[in-house]
């Protein structure tokens, strides 16, 4: 009888043992929205997300092997389920400012004469988005980069709208605006980020350059 009673006693002690090495763990990812930028052709695309936490349930604790008239059988363990929630993801794009210029003279513009340009929407951009439970704020600057159509190129800083260029031969020209964006963002909880390059938005038009006749009169 008292053999059997210690080993019973050995096996109550071994449980219990094995019963306290699976410890609570919690795992998170995202579980403050995270919120990543990329571009697709000339669009931002603003993706958020936000990831429930994970909880891994305690190991209920072990219920004794009642000894035969000495101890009382124990009330077991209560384990309340938590049910995890879905993944909460939200999607915004965000299309950047459509540039265009103007030219003056609009017809019967000169050769070897000044022909004035005065670009339109191709400047600085700061924007605040809401998405989910947090809020983005955009920061752009563009570049100008002029292709001229007579083979010649030129890049103006974002803050220049007024320029000029000179053509020397007669004839229709193709002129393309492209404002390259470059910038940044940040979210309440993240600091500034850079966005990736390579943001284009392109306008172009056609001008016809003439060639100045001339009168002689008496």
């Amino acid at each position: 009888m008292r053999k059997n009673l210690k080993f019973i006693g050995f096996l109550i002690i071994t449980y219990l043992a094995s019963a306290h090495t699976a410890p609570a763990a919690l795992a998170a990812d995202c579980s403050q929205t995270c919120v990543e930028v990329r571009r697709e052709g000339g669009e931002l695309v603003i993706t958020a997300r936000r990831e429930p936490v994970r909880i891994i349930r305690k190991a209920p604790a072990a219920t004794p092997i009642p000894i035969p008239a000495r101890t009382p059988a124990s009330t077991p363990t209560r384990v309340v389920k938590r049910t995890p929630q879905p993944s909460l993801s939200d999607q915004i794009r965000e299309v950047l400012p459509e540039g265009r210029f103007a030219t003056l003279p609009r017809y019967g513009a000169l050769i070897n004469e000044p022909l004035l340009i005065r670009t339109y929407g191709c400047s600085d951009f700061v924007k605040t988005l809401p998405i989910l439970d947090t809020s983005i704020e955009l920061r752009l600057s563009p570049r100008i980069e002029w292709i001229w159509g007579d083979g010649q190129q030129e890049f103006w800083g974002g803050s220049a709208v007024r320029g000029a260029h000179i053509y020397s031969r007669a004839g229709r020209y193709r002129i393309e605006m492209r404002c390259h964006w470059e910038g940044r963002f940040r979210t309440p909880h993240l600091p500034w980020t850079p966005i990736p390059e390579g943001i284009i938005s392109t306008f172009a038009m056609e001008r016809e350059l003439f060639r100045a006749r001339v009168f002689f009169t008496q």
